[in-house]
């Protein structure tokens, strides 16, 4: 009776949710977190969730088991309930040093003495050694959360059994704030608004081979730290899937030997903030709903647990074709077999394979009144995502070119020979692929800049749009030099950012163009 009192006595002080903890970090800082345990005492697997946008945002559909969607944190709240296992895991909820709750942790720190991914470290290893811990501990999160992964593995922390960052590259790099040399306005005016501050940075820095950047990259990347095996996974609409495909094949080529060999790598219709969701965009894509938060399971209880649940089996990629609505495989991106299908733009708008009517296209380009950007890419409150493109072809400042059904593999190429009559210009591309409603819906789209163009002379220029996968029916470019607000709008007066008062227009043929399509070795 004494020992049956005794258990009843040590259960009822068991608490499912532990709110407003302070985890210890080795300044003598503490991180504010949540704790959410499951019901019955006992020693759990753990998994670690570190958030720069509020703990009690994510910390809400895991108390509560229930979501309206939508987006939390980086994550659609679809893939965080379909994660959950409240039964058998341990979930800690973290909120950033310098960020809500841990606000107050950033004082006094000195940035060139401190690694975020050390703050991850030391959140590990106090989980591991809690007494509801068995030890092991896996990472999850989206976008910053994802990064915050990299930046944690890459610290090793003897109890990280596991990582699953989504929608996230490793480190710091000039391509996350600039795309062929032109500044993304939207979305770094998205990331100073949501506190990360670094408008200044990029703006002061805005050609590639400064010091900052080279920089940046040499001490942020480093995929040759990873020792435990990820789940990476991103979508055809995210910010930079190129550089998320680089981040894993980089792993597998460089890691450790776990993270070498067990490493996966999962592709979706998904844009940033809609991951694992069946509604994207404009366009709906039943087949991929949940999956992300379905593999991202299966991964964790493989490694937390122990289940034989076959993800030893599953491919290393896993793949999702647009219009074919269904998934493929392979051992990874860059061994996919490819061949380069050539396609010709021609004065009457037509894309073919050969003889392209002769001649030249010419619009003029108010930036004052640019080509609004209408999805892709982009974080709200910009549109995102596969969105129909058809009011641009209304706009006498783009250019329209149809062509028939293409496979695509990789990442296009629009090569274009234009006669600019301005020195500094920017070309701009949406890739489109027109639907059986007869709309143009939204790819991929590109920019590039020129800062060195003779006025009236011809000038050939590259654009390389973000690698995707997609069966096209009928392909559709539209080109213009504007796409805004996601590429900041060119004055076209040799300076590098956009200055209304000095701003002036400008008129160009398109004297033709070669587009480069990787498509599949079927």
């Amino acid at each position: 009776m004494i020992a049956l009192a005794l258990l009843l006595a040590l259960q009822d002080d068991w608490k499912q949710e532990l709110k407003d903890i302070r985890i210890p970090m080795r300044d003598g800082k503490g991180l504010a977190a949540d704790v959410y345990l499951p019901p019955k005492r006992g020693r759990f697997p753990a998994v670690l969730i570190q958030t720069p946008y509020n703990k009690k945002g994510l910390g809400a559909p895991i108390s509560s088991g229930r979501g309206e969607g939508g987006e939390v944190g980086r994550g659609a709240v679809s893939d965080t309930l379909g994660l959950l296992d409240r039964e058998n895991y341990a979930y800690i909820v973290v909120d950033w040093r310098g960020f809500y709750a841990s606000k107050d942790a950033m004082d006094g720190v000195q940035r060139g003495k401190w690694r975020r991914g050390q703050d991850g470290f030391d959140c590990v290893e106090w989980i591991a050694s809690q007494e509801w811990s068995d030890g092991k501990v896996g990472t999850w999160g989206g976008s910053a959360l994802g990064k915050q992964q990299f930046d944690t593995a890459a610290e090793n922390p003897p109890h990280l059994v596991c990582a699953v960052p989504l929608i996230a590259s490793m480190g710091q790099r000039y391509e996350a704030y600039y795309e062929g040399g032109v500044y993304l306005e939207a979305h770094v005016k998205t990331l100073d608004a949501l506190g990360y501050g670094v408008s200044k940075l990029a703006l002061d820095n805005p050609l590639p081979d400064l010091p900052v950047w080279r920089f940046a990259q040499s001490t942020t990347y480093r995929p040759d730290k990873i020792l435990v095996p990820c789940l990476v996974i991103t979508g055809w609409w995210d910010h930079y899937p190129g550089q998320i495909i680089e981040t894993f094949e980089d792993i597998v080529k460089r890691g450790g030997d776990k993270a070498r060999e067990h490493s996966k790598f999962l592709i979706g219709p998904w844009d940033h903030v809609s991951v694992g969701v069946a509604d994207q965009g404009g366009r709906k894509f039943e087949g991929a709903a949940k999956a992300s938060a379905q593999a991202a399971k299966a991964f964790f209880d493989r490694w937390l647990r122990g289940v034989d649940n076959g993800w030893a089996k599953a491919p290393r990629l896993r793949y999702w074709v647009v219009n074919e609505e269904g998934w493929r495989e392979a051992e990874s991106w860059s061994a996919i077999p490819r061949s380069t299908r050539k396609l010709l733009l021609g004065a009457d708008g037509k894309i073919v394979e050969a003889d392209p009517k002769p001649g030249a296209r010419e619009y003029e380009y108010d930036p004052k009144a640019p080509s609004p950007t209408l999805g892709g890419a982009n974080l709200p409150p910009v549109k995102h995502g596969p969105t129909d493109q058809s009011t641009l072809g209304d706009r006498k400042d783009v250019l329209a070119y149809s062509g028939g059904a293409v496979k695509i593999r990789g990442v296009v190429e629009l090569e274009l020979e234009v006669e600019p009559d301005r020195a500094s210009f920017d070309m701009t591309a949406r890739l489109c692929d027109v639907g059986s409603d007869g709309k143009p819906w939204l790819l991929a789209d590109a920019v590039v800049r020129t800062r060195d163009a003779k006025p009236r002379e011809k000038v050939r220029v590259t654009l390389r749009f973000p690698p995707t996968a997609a069966t096209v029916r009928e392909l559709r470019v539209f080109v213009s030099s504007s796409n805004w607000p996601r590429y900041e709008r060119n004055p076209h007066t040799g300076a590098h950012h956009w200055d209304a008062a000095a701003a002036l227009p400008l008129r160009i043929r398109v004297c033709g163009g070669e587009l480069r399509v990787p498509e599949p070795k079927e």
